[in-house]
């Protein structure tokens, strides 16, 4: 199962990047980590990390009308991206509450994107998917995506949280929380 949220693709501002500042094996004029602008929820798009489009919107599990309003609604929980305390990398968490299911374990798993300057969202980090029950974000209820940063420099991220009920039918949502972080990976 794949993570992915975004839109259509269109042409985003390119930056270019003195080849001094470049990380080795990135050219002048390549698309290099940076700070979202705002407004580019919609034109954005999500690759994994191969390079290839993710599908984009929040797929459902549900075939009709009446199985979506039978489904449950999870809380689907998350933290900004940060600096992570054990060194120089970018952590995110998920978990998850019970929303208005009735089951008491969840399948939960979270990734990580760092924003380009071609107006797109790249997959850097995705935890395990752990069986979970609901919870508040502490250690034991809770799944960690990380990544060793490049360098220190800024970048926007996003951390986006998967929860699939066990034997519930549930929303498919797939919400995220953004950030800047002092970590570049590329």
């Amino acid at each position: 199962m794949t993570l992915a949220i975004g839109g259509v693709s269109t042409p985003a501002m390119a930056v270019s990047i003195p080849v001094e500042a470049a990380p080795e094996g990135i050219h002048q004029g390549a698309a290099v980590p940076g700070i979202a602008p705002q407004g580019i929820d919609d034109t954005a798009v999500y690759l994994d990390e191969d390079g290839k489009v993710l599908p984009t919107g929040n797929p459902t599990n549900v075939d009709s009308e009446t199985t979506v309003a039978a489904a449950c609604t999870p809380e689907s929980g998350r933290d900004n991206p940060h600096r992570s305390a054990t060194g120089v990398a970018v952590s995110g968490h998920g978990w998850w509450g019970k929303g208005n299911c009735t089951k008491d374990r969840a399948k939960v798993y979270n990734c990580l994107y760092e924003w380009y300057t071609d107006n797109t969202w790249r997959r850097k980090a995705c935890s395990e998917t752990e069986t979970l029950k609901p919870g508040t974000g502490g250690s034991s209820y809770r799944t960690a995506a990380r990544h060793d940063c490049t360098n220190t420099s800024a970048a926007s991220w996003r951390n986006h949280v998967d929860v699939d009920v066990i034997d519930q039918s549930d929303t498919g949502e797939r919400p995220y929380r953004q950030a800047e972080v002092a970590c570049q990976v590329f």
